[in-house]
């Protein structure tokens, strides 16, 4: 069951689990950008010399980099993807569980914030990942606390289950995946 109205209100309230007020709408909590994002590139953008990356392994430090946003945004270029993450942290309580979209406004632009990753377990506490894809032929500017995403909060068939203690807990930026 999708919570909303007054319902998603109070339990917003009871569990905490955005800090902002202005987070709450009708049928989501609203999601603003951070000012933290992850580049994934090779050091050599040579096509000839693209590196393989290999999925449940490490990925080299040398391909990350760390990056903050300024007041004037980050411009995402056609066919381009970073990683950010949301401005608030999240609080998921036992029994409920969430799912990340992106804001309409920004869809309509043809950028998405999840590649299907966009799921929140009962138990998960942070800041939530973003996969920010541009897939429009134009160049896309995003400011941080920007209204970015929607999480819709969903009632569980039960409380009994095991909460979510994971390697992304407590994530205050955005995170690459972390092997196995």
């Amino acid at each position: 069951m999708l919570i909303v109205g007054d319902n998603l209100k109070q339990l917003i309230n009871q569990y905490n689990i955005v800090e902002s007020e202005n987070a709450f709408d009708n049928f989501s909590i609203t999601l603003q950008l951070s000012d933290k994002i992850m580049l994934l590139s090779p050091s050599n953008p040579d096509i000839a010399d693209i590196p393989t990356l290999y999925y449940g392994e490490e990925i080299p430090r040398e391909y990350l980099q760390e990056k903050k946003i300024n007041s004037t945004g980050i411009t995402l270029p056609p066919k381009s993807c970073i990683l950010a993450c949301s401005h608030e942290n999240i609080v998921m309580p036992a029994g409920y569980f969430g799912l990340l979209q992106t804001k309409g406004s920004l869809a309509r632009l043809f950028v998405s914030l999840t590649c299907t990753d966009g799921q929140v377990e009962p138990g998960y506490k942070g800041k939530i990942t973003f996969e920010v894809c541009n897939h429009s032929l134009f160049n896309i500017n995003i400011k941080p606390k920007q209204k970015v995403g929607q999480l819709f909060i969903f009632k569980t068939s039960t409380k009994d289950v095991k909460l979510y203690n994971g390697k992304y807990q407590d994530a205050q930026g955005p995170t690459f995946q972390k092997p196995e």
